[in-house]
């Protein structure tokens, strides 16, 4: 097919979109009940009233005209909204598509509108509006929250008191995706946790690195590398491929003014060389090589 036919077609779809006709029949396949699109199955009343399939469990007669249900589904209907493209239910969201595939859409559409999640770790902000405006809105409001870089570096003061798990909050914009990159406490499994989330199905393809460490203290560090979880992952909290580090740890991790100081990294793992374990005779090597260095 050529660009001019696929364009053109394109251009015929989104004419017929627009029309009044197709308006009325997405309002048919408006459930009159929950206002809702309907799909399979939808139930009818013996007056032929339309209901959705959720409405009709919770519902034992005809919301409309009060009668009872037909022992029969509307065909006409389920083929219609299987075939249809539904408009985003989003204000000023251009995208039409199936059920299945809106169904996807909507719950990542950038024109949903949102609370600034910043609020709920740190309780101090009020912004609401669309998803696609929000990190202008971080970038404007949450500098220190926020980077445009692969890295963040932290010197979090250490306060015992704190009730709320989620001790901090991070966004990298990098690689053209957006890395959510979260430090909990799990008092009382008595560890600190760091995870980093992508909106990608490919999430995989990304790693990330805690590097924990003292100020002018070159040799107590700690440094862990994980690989970058989906945020689609309802269990991403109970992942074993998070970084866990026992509290006693983080305690010996305190500079002088009882602050934790770490840096998060976001890589590529395509980028990352195959390490091989060396030799004792290397190892002996690769120290008497850094000796030597120092002095």
């Amino acid at each position: 097919m050529s660009e001019s036919s696929a364009s053109g077609r394109k251009l015929v779809l989104s004419t017929l979109l627009e029309t009044d006709h197709y308006e009325s029949l997405i309002k048919d396949l408006t459930c009159t009940k929950c206002n809702k699109y309907m799909k399979p199955p939808i139930y009818l009343c013996v007056d032929g009233h339309s209901i959705c399939g959720l409405c009709y469990e919770k519902s034992y007669q005809c919301h409309v005209c009060k009668k009872e249900f037909a022992l029969i589904r509307s065909q006409i209907l389920e083929s219609l909204a299987n075939k249809m493209m539904f408009p985003c239910t989003n204000e000023g969201c251009p995208k039409h598509a199936n059920l299945a595939l809106l169904e996807k859409h909507i719950a990542h559409c950038q024109y949903r509108i949102i609370k600034c999640f910043m609020a709920r770790v740190y309780g101090e902000c009020i912004w609401e509006g669309r998803a696609g405006e929000w990190m202008d809105h971080c970038f404007a409001e949450h500098k220190e929250k926020v980077t445009d870089l692969p890295f963040i570096t932290v010197n979090d003061k250490w306060n015992g008191k704190r009730t709320e798990p989620v001790l901090n909050y991070f966004l990298l914009k990098c690689y053209e995706r957006i890395f959510n990159v979260y430090q909990i406490y799990d008092k009382k499994g008595g560890r600190m946790m760091w995870t980093v989330l992508v909106n990608d199905d490919q999430a995989e393809k990304f790693y990330f690195e805690v590097d924990i460490f003292l100020p002018n203290v070159p040799s107590k560090r700690i440094v862990y590398r994980r690989p970058c979880k989906c945020e689609k992952d309802a269990d991403f909290l109970e992942h074993t491929q998070n970084v866990f580090i026992p509290i006693e740890n983080i305690f010996s991790m305190l500079d002088e003014s009882e602050s934790i100081n770490f840096t998060v990294r976001i890589g590529e793992v395509e980028n990352l060389p195959l390490l091989e374990t060396p030799t004792a005779s290397e190892s002996l090597i690769l120290l008497n090589s850094d000796y030597k260095e120092e002095e």
